[in-house]
This record gives C-alpha cells, structure tokens and sequence, in this order.
C-alpha cells in the first residue's frame, strides 16, 4: 500500500514542478476588476465614479456589475457570463445568517445616500487593511433575520445594514432615506461604519463587549432572564383601557413592559404589532422583538459615530429611565476609540 502512495506522491510533485512561469501568467488585458466603478452620466454615475477614484471605494446600486464574453455556443451566439455582487460571501458558520433585499430605483434616494458616505463614511475609514470597507450595495430594502425576521410582513421592519459580509456590505433602508431628517442620516451613516467596528471588536474586545453587554441587565434582579432573549415576545394589552400585563412575570419581573430605552436599547428589532387574543376578545397580544446582541452594539457603535456626547444627551432630556443608554454610549465610545487607535484613523463624531 505505501508503495501505492509513494508513486502517486511522485507523480503530484511532477505535476506542479512541471509548470513554469508561463503556464500560470495571467494577461493583464483580459482580467477584469469588477469593483471599478465606471463614469457614466447623470450625477449618480459621476459622483459615484469619483469616490472611487479618488478613495477606492466601490458603491453599487444594482447587483449585477457585468458580464464577459467567453466564445460563442453551437448556435453561434456569444456566451455570456454575469458577474453579480456577492453579498452573502460569508465566513459559513452556525451564527452566518440568510438575507433578502430590494434594489431601489429611486435614482433621489441613491443620491442622498451616496453623499452621506462622501460626508460622514469615508472619512472614517482605516487607511487600509481588512477593515476598511471595500464595497457598499445601497438597496431599497433589506431584510434580516435580525430585524423583523427574514419574511415580508406588512408594516415590518427592514434592517440598517449587513455587518457578516465580507466583499460587499448591503446596505438598507434607501426606501425611508428620502425623509429623514439629519440626526437619522447621521445614524444611518454610522451603521454603515459599524459593521467593520463590529467585527474588530467582536475579535479584538470580546470581553469588553460581555461588559457592555451585562449593563443591559444591570437594573434587573438577578433571578431575572437576559434581555436578549426577548426575541419575539408578547403580553396583553386591554383593548378598553390599554392595561397592559406580562406573559412571564416569574421570568422578567415586569420588564416585558418596558420601553426599549429602558431596557438600554435604542430601538425595537421589528415593529410592534398586535392580534386579538383568540381565547378573550377583551384584550390584544402585542408582539415585540428586541435586539439581537450584535445588532444592539452596532446601533451604539452608530451613535458614536452620529452625536457629541452633548447631543446625544440630549436626545433624552426628559426621558425618564434614560440614563442607561447615556452610559453605555460612553461606555462603547471608548471601545471605538481603540478601533481607531488600532486601525490608524483618528476618531470624531460627524459634524
């Protein structure tokens, strides 16, 4: 048997010293670099044309880049090969999550986008490395696991951005950008940097992501469940009076009524909705769905990046139970200062 091995062994080493140079030089002419954006008319093209050259960084509005020609078929007609964005080009593992999205067509709304990253997203970037975003893909909708589930449903939510891609990051949300005012465009802004800050923290800072984490928890009694496992949960609300009551009292201790900003969030992960309850029509089951961690340190990775300290401070004024939001905010700024720090670019909030 080991004869049989060592023959086959022989003949691989054969194989590879047989190549030279030559046989695996590639023509310069013939390779084509899908991520170069084209200048093309209208101010879209050019603008988007003029990131690129001038900072390397591809923004896309349609998933398919082009196509090359290969030689023709046996009828005589050119074969054709289309190259596509690959937004789920993923490290594949049990947490990598399924995306869906819709392209926008709103040439408006691409525009407001493309200049946002120009204002508040470039400059933020590393110099270069792994971390620096390479591509973006601005679509009208985008739709997670993570942010009102992975179906459509009407009146649901659409998630922000897509921070497990790793040659293009889909980007959401083009439908609503047209209306929002500037303190939501910054945010908007800031989730498109996060998801870069996320995975280096996630890799770097794990333990001070588990601190940030637990000051979600930290007003509840310790017999309490997480936070973070009120993916998709309900109570009762009275149809009359709008009393509302726990499903799970022996679980959260009432923090299944809270506000989000109480529970130290900053937004729902879908959109409250309700259904009568089937077994008493006096009342409705209301449904909500908090965030999922990673979604959660993106969301305060944002605002960072959005708000001074003095205006995000004031988003609150007057909010009771607000304060453990303004913590953790400055609790993850001096996590991002460290990304800065690593990855050579100098932190500051967008102005």
């Amino acid at each position: 048997m080991w004869k049989s091995y060592l023959l086959y062994s022989i003949c691989v080493f054969t194989l590879l010293t047989s190549c030279n140079k030559e046989d695996i030089k590639l023509d310069a002419s013939t390779v084509i670099d899908w991520f170069a954006i084209q200048d093309k008319p209208g101010e879209l093209g050019h603008l988007l044309h003029e990131i690129y050259e001038e900072t390397g960084v591809s923004i896309f509005v349609n998933d398919t880049l082009g196509y090359a020609e290969d030689g023709v078929d046996a009828g005589g007609n050119p074969v054709k090969f289309y190259e596509t964005v690959s937004e789920k080009y993923l490290i594949y593992s049990s947490v990598s999550k399924d995306i869906r999205f819709v392209l926008s067509q709103d040439t408006a709304a691409m525009l407001k986008a493309a200049y946002a990253i120009e204002k508040w997203v470039l400059p933020s970037l590393p110099p270069s490395g792994k971390y620096r975003i390479r591509s973006l893909l601005l679509v009208d909708s985008l739709l997670t696991e993570d942010y009102g589930g992975d179906t459509i449903r009407e009146g649901g939510k659409t998630a922000w951005v897509f921070e497990e891609s790793i040659e293009t990051t889909p980007v959401g949300k083009l439908a609503d950008i047209k209306n929002m005012d500037e303190p939501t465009l910054k945010f908007w802004a800031g989730m498109v940097l996060s998801s870069k800050v996320y995975n280096w923290l996630n890799s770097h800072c794990s333990d001070s992501l588990t601190v940030f984490y637990k000051m979600t928890n930290s007003d509840l009694p310790k017999k309490s469940r997480t936070l973070y496992n009120l993916h998709d949960y309900k109570f009762y609300r009275m149809i009359d009076t709008g009393e509302e009551m726990d499903l799970n009292a022996d679980w959260y201790f009432g923090a299944e009524l809270w506000d989000y900003w109480r529970m130290g969030f900053l937004e729902w992960g879908d959109t409250e909705w309700c259904e009568i309850d089937p077994k008493d029509s006096s009342r409705w089951i209301v449904h909500r769905k908090a965030l999922e961690k990673s979604c959660d340190a993106m969301n305060y990775i944002a605002s960072v990046y959005a708000f001074s300290d003095e205006e995000f401070k004031n988003l609150f004024a007057g909010v009771e139970y607000s304060e453990k939001c303004i913590q953790r905010r400055l609790y993850m700024k001096k996590l991002v200062e460290l990304f800065c720090a690593a990855n050579g670019v100098a932190y500051q909030s967008f102005h």
